[in-house]
């Protein structure tokens, strides 16, 4: 069973500084946001890759790829199904469909179509590394170095330590129900899904109990009875970190800066334009992949000198 969770690995990029990895992810967010070019929103996703390898969490990242797949899928063909602007026009029904009318599919939603899911799958790559990368206790630590309310950030790293244990309890309590017999997909659909209540019901027992073990733990450890908070660790920044820090706000801005420049746009509507790119264009795009590469030798030359 693949687990989603953060798992502690002697690699680079656990050891890199949180700030800097939600630096490197905030700045795939927003390049994935401003530009529409596929080519481009292709390159923030192949930038992504090196990383997952690196990190060692390839197998986490491949079924979380293959989950994306399907939302990509839908993505495609409702944007198809609703959306029926464009000149090549593929395929026209013969009769009308409710709430649809007498949809068109054309090349150009389908493109459309993939081509948002080309900046879903970037934007889910990215954070696939945050999230596997990064210890939560660390991830809160470094939300809290950036000045925000401690109390969202303890309810966001909460969160996000309960949706991997529900996956656990729920799967765990499959098996049970199975060992004693019960038949998930025996019946008709009402009979299936009142099967599936010896799941939901433990489920539901199982996360009400952990949620009042994790209240009385905090209402022990007097938690908002002071003001000013103490933290056993502190995130410290290095001057590689600050170098990274540097790397990733450069990254945004020539990423604006060649949108403003008018690289990075696609049009779709009302006709697929062709795929040209000049000499400028492309020196400025292999630019800013390489800053985005960057965090390798980073994330590498700062392991080598915590163990020197």
């Amino acid at each position: 069973m693949i687990s989603f969770r953060y798992r502690e690995k002697d690699t680079p990029i656990h050891h890199l500084n949180p700030l800097c990895k939600i630096a490197w992810v905030s700045a795939i967010f927003i390049l994935a946001l401003i530009f529409d070019h596929p080519v481009y929103l292709l390159s923030l996703f192949l930038s992504t890759v090196p990383i997952v390898i690196y990190g060692r969490i390839r197998k986490e990242w491949t079924s979380l790829m293959k989950f994306s797949l399907y939302l990509c899928l839908t993505i495609i063909v409702v944007n198809t199904l609703v959306n029926n602007n464009g000149v090549h026009v593929l395929w026209r029904p013969p009769f009308r469909i409710p709430l649809l009318g007498n949809p068109a599919i054309t090349l150009e939603a389908i493109f459309f179509g993939a081509g948002m899911s080309l900046r879903l799958v970037a934007i889910l790559s990215a954070f696939a590394v945050l999230t596997l990368t990064v210890h939560p206790d660390d991830l809160m630590l470094a939300m809290i170095k950036m000045k925000l309310p401690y109390k969202s950030v303890l309810v966001t790293s909460l969160a996000t330590r309960f949706v991997p244990l529900l996956t656990q309890d729920a799967e765990r309590i499959t098996d049970v129900q199975k060992s004693r017999g019960l038949d998930f997909e025996y019946g008709s659909l009402i009979q299936r899904t009142g099967n599936r209540m010896a799941v939901l019901i433990p489920l539901l027992s199982n996360s009400l109990d952990r949620a009042v073990q994790v209240a009385e733990a905090m209402e022990s450890r007097a938690f908002g009875s002071g003001e000013k908070r103490s933290s056993y660790k502190e995130l410290r920044l290095s001057k590689l970190d600050i170098l990274m820090l540097m790397v990733s706000f450069l990254t945004v801005v020539l990423g604006i800066f060649m949108r403003l420049r008018g690289m990075g746009d696609y049009e779709y509507f009302p006709a697929l334009v062709e795929m040209s790119f000049s000499g400028a264009e492309l020196f400025m795009l292999f630019w800013l992949v390489f800053l985005l590469f960057l965090t390798l030798p980073v994330a590498w030359l700062k392991k080598r000198l915590e163990l020197d």
